[in-house]
C-alpha cells in the first residue's frame, strides 16, 4: 500500500515538472529562474493573468504571475503589497522582485547591471531579510530620471533605494531580445473576431469640434492634448422606408433622419485618418497595416497584417493607444500612434502616413515605421510644444 502510495506521489510530481516544463515564458530568464528555484507548479494552476505565491527548493516565498495570453511574465521574491501595485502603476516592481532574486540565486551570472541600484538605507540582504510587503511603501519619480523607493515599518525607514529610469535595466532585459520577442509574438497572434456593429451615437453625446460641421466623442489624451482617442462625427440625413398598415392596407413610408455618422470623408483628411486608427466598430472599413519596424543595430523587419490584430496584441500587452495627424499633404496624410504602457513604462512609436486616395478606399492601406520600447517622449519633440521650464531638482539620493 505504501508502494502505491509513493508512486502516486511521484507520478504527481512528474505532472506538474511535465506541466511546468510545456509552460510559456516571456523571456529565458524567467525560465532559467523556475529551474534554479525548483519550483514546482501543479498541473493546469497557472491560468491566464495568475498571480501564485510557491516555495522554492529552500522554502523562501517566491510568486509568479502569468499575462492575459498564459505565458509566464514575472518570477520574483515579494516585496510590495498588491494595494500599491494597484494604486500606483510602475515598473520599479517586478524590477526589484526579479533583481532580488537574482542577487540572491545568481540566475544570471553577469549581474553588473546591480550595481546601477543606489542604497541610501539597507541593502540587498535587508530586501531579502525583511518582510517588506507588509511594510507601508513610498514611490517617488523625480523627473524621469530616479525612481526613489521607501520602505517604512512604523514611521521608520527600513529601507530607501534610488533606480535609474532606464527601460533595459528595468525589464531585467536586453532591448534586442524584447523586440525579437515582440515581433515574433505579434506575427503569431490570432487575428481579431469579426468587427462590431456600426455603433448608434446620440447628438447628446457629442462635443462640438473646432472645423465647422464637425463633432467629436472625447478620448483620453497622452502626453498632449493632440495625441488621443477622439472619434469624430458629423450629421447625415440618413434615408428609409418602412412597411406598415393603414386602413387595413399596406403602406410603404418613407422617412428621413438627420444622424451623427463618423466622418470617413476625404474633406477632412485629418479626421478621417483619426477615425481609421482608432475607431473599433463597423463604421469603418478594414485597415491592412504594412509595418517596418526599425530594430537595435540597424536591423529592420517587415509584416503586414490587418490594423485591427495588432490594436488587440498591443492591448494585450498593457498598452492603450493614442493618435494624433501631424501633416496633411496633397498626395498624402502623416499621423503618428503611441502605444502606451503605464504600468511598465515603455512606449511603441509608429510612424504613420496614407496616401489620400486611400483614406475613402473600401480598404485602405497605412504604412508604419515602428519604433519598439521607447523611453518616454520629452512634450518639446512633439509638434513644436514648448517645453516647460525645468526644475532644477538634484538626481543624487539626499
Amino acid at each position: 500500500m505504501k508502494q502505491i502510495s509513493h508512486l502516486v506521489l511521484l507520478l504527481t510530481l512528474a505532472i506538474a515538472c511535465l506541466n511546468l516544463s510545456a509552460q510559456n515564458y516571456k523571456a529565458d530568464r524567467l525560465r532559467k529562474a523556475v529551474e534554479v528555484l525548483g519550483l514546482q507548479i501543479v498541473a493546469d494552476s497557472l491560468m491566464p493573468d495568475t498571480t501564485i505565491l510557491m516555495p522554492s527548493k529552500d522554502g523562501r516565498t517566491v510568486c509568479l504571475r502569468t499575462d492575459p495570453m498564459g505565458e509566464v511574465e514575472h518570477v520574483g521574491i515579494p516585496l510590495f503589497n498588491d494595494m500599491l501595485r494597484l494604486l500606483q502603476p510602475s515598473p520599479v516592481y517586478d524590477f526589484l522582485e526579479y533583481a532580488v532574486l537574482n542577487w540572491k540565486y545568481k540566475v544570471n551570472p553577469n549581474q553588473l547591471y546591480l550595481s546601477k541600484v543606489i542604497f541610501k538605507q539597507g541593502s540587498w540582504e535587508t530586501l531579502l531579510k525583511e518582510k517588506l510587503s507588509e511594510c507601508e511603501c513610498f514611490i517617488e519619480n523625480r523627473e524621469d530620471k530616479l525612481y526613489i523607493v521607501t520602505w517604512k515599518r512604523e514611521e521608520k525607514e527600513v529601507a530607501v533605494i534610488g533606480i535609474p529610469i532606464e527601460y533595459e535595466l528595468l525589464n531585467n532585459d536586453t532591448r534586442r531580445n524584447m523586440e525579437r520577442a515582440f515581433v515574433r509574438e505579434l506575427e503569431a497572434s490570432t487575428p481579431s473576431p469579426a468587427k462590431q456593429n456600426p455603433t448608434v451615437v446620440s447628438e447628446e453625446s457629442l462635443s462640438i469640434y473646432g472645423t465647422e460641421g464637425l463633432f467629436v466623442i472625447p478620448g483620453k489624451s497622452y502626453i498632449i492634448d493632440l495625441l488621443n482617442q477622439n472619434v469624430y462625427y458629423k450629421l447625415t440625413t440618413v434615408y428609409e422606408t418602412a412597411d406598415t398598415i393603414i386602413n387595413n392596407k399596406p403602406v410603404t413610408m418613407s422617412m428621413e433622419a438627420v444622424l451623427p455618422v463618423v466622418v470617413i470623408d476625404p474633406e477632412f483628411p485629418a479626421e478621417t485618418f483619426a477615425n481609421l486608427m482608432m475607431c473599433d466598430d463597423g463604421s469603418v472599413p478594414d485597415v491592412t497595416i504594412e509595418l517596418d519596424f526599425h530594430l537595435s543595430n540597424y536591423h529592420r523587419q517587415k509584416l503586414t497584417m490587418p490594423l485591427s490584430q495588432l490594436k488587440v496584441f498591443c492591448r494585450q500587452q498593457g498598452c492603450n493607444l493614442y493618435f494624433a495627424c501631424d501633416g496633411v499633404q496633397k498626395d498624402k496624410t502623416r499621423g503618428v500612434m503611441f502605444a502606451s504602457n503605464l504600468p511598465k513604462g515603455y512606449n511603441h512609436l509608429f510612424g504613420l502616413r496614407i496616401p489620400t486616395e486611400q483614406l475613402t478606399s473600401e480598404a485602405p492601406t497605412v504604412q508604419a515605421d515602428v519604433y519598439l520600447y521607447i523611453p518616454p517622449i520629452d512634450k518639446e519633440k512633439l509638434f513644436g510644444t514648448a517645453p516647460t521650464k525645468k526644475s532644477g531638482a538634484n538626481f543624487k539620493l539626499p
